[in-house]
Formats: C-alpha cells, structure tokens, sequence
C-alpha cells in the first residue's frame, strides 16, 4: 500500500489549537521561522508561530523570481508603510515595503544575497555585547545557506575566480546560486572594475572582499524558484511535525506580562485577532519570541507596555517596563540611483513592459525555468570614497569629521551614539574598508514617478535602460518608529529622518558623483548608447552640489530597516541584551533585523538569517535542548 503523499497543513485553521506551546513566536517571517524550525527539531519542543499575512507559499508571484515587483504595494504580501514625509529629501515621503506573508519580507525581496564586513560585525561586539565578532558569526552565515557552484561558463562570464568555494555554506536550507541567465552588462561590470584596479579583493564571506562582484541570488538552482524562509524552513516535512504549528492571518495585539516581580516582567502569552475579528490568547511556557521586523517589533513591545513612559501613557497603556529607547535608533541605507539608455543591441528587463513580451517570458519560465524571469543575478561594489585615498583626501575627510560628527540631530538623548559614529568613522578611515554600495540593475529606475515601488521601478519610459545605484553603507542619520494609537491595526509612524545628519549628504553625494566615473570606464561604457538619454533626464554629476540635489530629488529605501530594539546594554541605549533578550524581563527574546545596533553594508537578508540562527543556539543552550 503506497503512503499518501504528504500536504500542507491549512494555516488558516485554528482547528485544535493548543491552549500552551512551549514557545510563542511572533511573525512567520524570515526570523521567525527558522526559529521555529530549528527549534522543533526536537521532537519534544512544541513551538506556535503566530503571522498576520496569510500563506501563499505556491503563488506564482512569490514563486518565481522575476515577478518579485508584484507582490510589492499589494496588501495580499505587503504591509505598505510608508515614512512620514522627509524633511531633508524636499517632504517626499518614502515607501517602506514589509512581507506580509508566510516568509515575510525573504518572500517578496529581489532575492540578492549580500555579506557584511568584518568591521561592520565586529562594531557590534564593541557596543557591548560581548562574543559578537565576525569570527563567532561566520558559522552562522554559513549554517543558513546551501550554495550551487555556477557552470564554469557562468564562472569565467562573471569572472569569479574570488569566490572561495569552501568558505560557502554546504547544508543549509536556503539555496543560493548564480543562475544561467546573463546579458552582457553583467559580463562588462567585473572588468569594468579590473580596468580601474579595482576588482574584488576576495570573498565576500571573508568580510574583507570589497571592489566590483557579482551576486549570488536566493534562488534554488534546481527547480530556478525562490528560496526563502517559508519554502525551506517550513517545507513540507517541517510543517507536518507533530511539534510545530503556524497559524496565519493572526494579528498580535500585544504580549502579556506576569509581573513585574523583583524588578522583572515574565512574558506569559501574547493575545492575537484572527480574521474573524475573534480575540484570543495562547500561553507560552518557556518564552515568547518577538520576530516582527524593525517597524513591528518595537510597536508590539509598545502595545505591550515596553517603552517610553510618556508615549504609552499617552495612548491609555498600562507600563510594563519603562524604555524610552524603544522604537529609536533607527537606520536604513539611503539608495540614490540614475539610469542610463542602454546601446541599441543591449536588452534590459525594460522590454517586459510589453506584454507579448511579457507573456512570453511567463511563457517560457512555466514551460522550462528559463529566460528573464529566473531572476538575472545582480551586479555589485563595495567601495570606499576615492577622492578620500590621497593625502589631500584623507585631510578632507578630517576636515569633514570634525565639522560635521556630532552634528547630526537627535530628539532623543541616545548615550550609544557618540560610540556608534566613532565606530563608523574608522569604517570611513580605512582604505580597506566600503562606505558606499553600488548596484548594476538591468532596468531603468524612475524617481520622479511616485512614491510607491510600483510607480518608480516601472518602465515607463521608451527604451532599454541599465541603472547604477549607490548607497551609504553605514548611514550616520538616525530615525524611530512608534505607535500612533494603542489600536494593533493602526501602522506605526516611521521616520527614517534620511540625510538628517550632514555627514550623510556630503558622503553619498561623493559616491553618486563617481557613477560618473564608472559609466565612462570601458567596456561599461561601449554597452550604453553614446549621448543617451537619462533618468531623470539630463542629469549629469558634474559637482558636488549636483550631486546633493539628485540625492534630495530622488532617494528612495534600500529596503534595510534595523536597529529599533538594538542589542545594547541598557544604559547604551540597548533594548535586548546580548542573548536578545529584552531588558527587564525574563523571558521575552526578540530575534529579526530590529536587534542590530549598527547597520552593516549590503542588504541584510544574510545577516537576519545569521542572527535567527544563533538565537536558536541561545535559546537551546539556556533550556539545555542540545544534544
């Protein structure tokens, strides 16, 4: 008799629902479910896993790689926020896109796999939490990922002869891979960067590779589909453990507390909605973990009765724990980018504006996982400024340092952040080390269209464009997000306060001013029509102050929030200890992009997984689950 094939499980029911779970976790997102998963590895740990989106794990849209931007400003996956208007960049007010959705933000991200420095993980460690360094977190970005060496035809086309193929990730859930789909703005970016000397100096994953690379993308080379969270960390035999169960559409209200007693409040459940406007509560026995993300997380601690005292009580909230350094510290990578008409024989994913050309690509993916919509790997740098290498630069940058480091305006006193703008500010010192990331996208990017992604990623102009981003890896400017009311429907209000601190603008400015450089460096250069067009149009970065008006005009999110539960003593300015766990309780753990303390370079996506997956080292060791 041949076993029946297994099936997901319905999330949506509550079906047997148990009162008690051994742990409660708040969010099925990119965190929350390798939490999870790892956790109920153990047969005899019962774990919950509460998600306001709903399960969309075999949609198409989310499936297929290339189809990422329509999941985007659809509140079926997309949580929508957007930042209060920015004083700075002339009032625009600037999307922040959110998973909402089985596998969180990893289910609807342009699937780019980035790595941070080791200077950048190290600061951590040196903002008082002891034991995080690059050297401990390696294992760790390594445990998350399997990696797929390319043909050597994708190899030599990509030049990737830094990669080292030891250092990459061998058994991991997550699939990360090169793809077969490349055009030849993809073979011109590494050389482009050799013919300047500056070709990558080693692999990403050693923390020291900076110069021109390319991606690898979160995507499973087999069956060419996205790998994420949802798809790997709940696969089908994960979600058919007796131990594990999800239940999506549930939106957390708040947590609930016992106590405080001896100055510490035990976390002992957390009270939930579900579609049907029901309220109820389930009970945590060992701990509730907070995987909400950088905008949710804060705002459920503040539900909850974490937070600033004056803003809870504002809004009717009963204190739990006094923290005015919840919801603070705030960072995201400012992204300036310029697109450039592409020489007539070169196709960029703007031919997919048609849609017979569109229809074929659907076309083509459905029938034999090829063509543009697998997902064409991205093209990067990791740079520092230039203009700053030489004797005369590096005393311009003293210069700058001096007038401008504590300039930056903060309406909450942050003791943390005179250390953190020191940190950065060897960053900036090293010649070694990238201040700005550049990004080589095979489409035309259009600022001037709107605020959502839907309006400026779409190809509304004639032609084939290539666009050059460039962003500030370690952004000085710090915002906060916190609640607007005590109703749990209600979005939180997100200033990211983008270019707040001077040191923002003249930095980025000099990065934006070099994508001039790069585009007049062959054999970039002979792959865009001579005397193209721009978007926006004519502009061309002749001086400095050009440069800062197309960063006010035009910068959008990187879509890298972190920092607003940061990992710091409290007297920092610290929200989660060093085992992330929240202060002032005994039992509330928070694990996702809101713990980082200092922003590393690149997108964060490799770094959350890292985090999510140390936390499960933590949590096992301290209710000895090993072994």
């Amino acid at each position: 008799m041949i076993e029946a094939r297994a099936q997901y499980p319905d999330t949506s029911s509550i079906l047997n629902l148990r009162d008690t779970y051994d742990f409660v976790v708040v969010g099925g997102g990119t965190s929350g479910l390798v939490v999870a998963s790892r956790l109920t590895e153990n047969p005899n740990v019962h774990v919950l896993v509460l998600e306001a989106g709903a399960n969309r794990l075999k949609d198409p849209r989310i499936t297929t790689p290339g189809l990422a931007l329509a999941t985007w400003d659809n509140p079926d996956f997309d949580w929508e926020f957007m930042s209060t208007p920015q004083k700075d960049l002339n009032g625009r007010k600037v999307a922040q896109p959110r998973g909402k959705v089985l596998g969180g933000s990893a289910a609807i991200n342009l699937n780019l796999i980035a790595y941070p420095s080791k200077s950048g993980i190290d600061s951590w460690g040196k903002l008082g939490n002891t034991g995080w360094d690059y050297e401990t977190m390696l294992p760790y970005y390594q445990r998350f990922h399997t990696f797929t060496k390319p043909s050597k035809e994708v190899h030599d086309l990509l030049a990737l002869d830094y990669m080292d193929p030891d250092l990459q990730g061998k058994t991991g859930p997550i699939q990360i891979s090169f793809g077969d789909f490349h055009g030849p703005l993809h073979r011109a970016w590494p050389r482009t960067f050799k013919a300047m000397n500056l070709e990558s100096t080693g692999d990403p994953l050693t923390g020291l590779g900076a110069g021109g690379h390319s991606n690898p993308s979160s995507v499973d080379p087999r069956t060419k589909t996205r790998s994420h969270a949802g798809s790997e960390y709940y696969n089908i035999e994960v979600a058919n453990r007796p131990n594990i169960r999800v239940l999506t559409k549930a939106l957390v209200e708040k947590v609930i507390f016992d106590g405080p007693s001896n100055n510490y409040a035990t976390a002992t459940g957390v009270q939930y909605t579900t579609t049907s406007g029901q309220h109820s509560v389930v009970y945590a026995s060992k701990e509730v973990i907070l995987a909400a993300g950088a905008f949710q997380s804060p705002q459920i601690l503040e539900l909850s009765g974490i937070g600033p005292k004056a803003l809870l009580q504002s809004h009717g909230i009963d204190l739990v724990i006094d923290n005015g350094y919840v919801g603070e510290n705030l960072q995201d990578h400012p992204l300036v980018g310029l697109s450039f008409e592409a020489a007539h024989d070169i196709p960029t994913g703007d031919i997919l504006r048609d849609p017979k050309v569109f229809e074929a690509a659907v076309a083509e993916y459905n029938k034999s996982k090829t063509g543009f919509l697998t997902a064409a790997t991205f093209c990067s740098a990791f740079m520092p400024i230039m203009d700053f290498l030489n004797g005369d630069g590096q005393a311009r940058l003293e210069d700058l340092l001096d007038e401008f480091l504590l300039a930056g305006s903060n309406p909450v006193e942050f003791p943390a952040q005179k250390l953190q703008y020191n940190l950065i500010s060897r960053i900036l010192r090293s010649p070694d080390d990238s201040s700005g990331h550049y990004i080589m996208a095979p489409f035309q990017f259009n600022p001037h269209a709107g605020d959502k992604p839907t309006e400026y990623l779409n190809p509304t102009t004639p032609g084939n464009f290539m666009t050059l981003f460039a962003a500030l890896s370690h952004p000085f400017s710090r915002g906060f997000v916190h609640i607007q009311s005590a109703d749990p429907k209600d979005k939180p209000k997100i200033d990211p306060k983008y270019l707040s601190h001077p040191l923002d603008r003249e930095l980025l400015a000099r990065h934006v001013q070099y994508m001039e450089t790069l585009v007049q460096t062959e054999p970039l250069t002979s792959l865009l029509k001579e005397n193209g067009r721009r978007i926006p149009s004519g502009r061309h970065i002749m001086d400095l102050e050009s440069a800062k008006t197309l960063g006010a005009e035009t910068i959008t999110s990187n879509f890298h929030p972190c920092g607003t539960c940061a990992m710091m003593p409290k007297e920092l300015g610290g929200v989660v200890d060093e085992r992330l766990m929240v202060h002032g309780t005994t039992n509330l753990r928070i694990v996702d992009a809101s713990i980082i303390p200092l922003q590393p370079r690149g997108n964060i996506q490799s770094s959350v997984y890292a985090i999510a997956e140390r936390a499960v080292d933590f949590i096992m060791e301290d209710f000895q689950l090993l072994g």
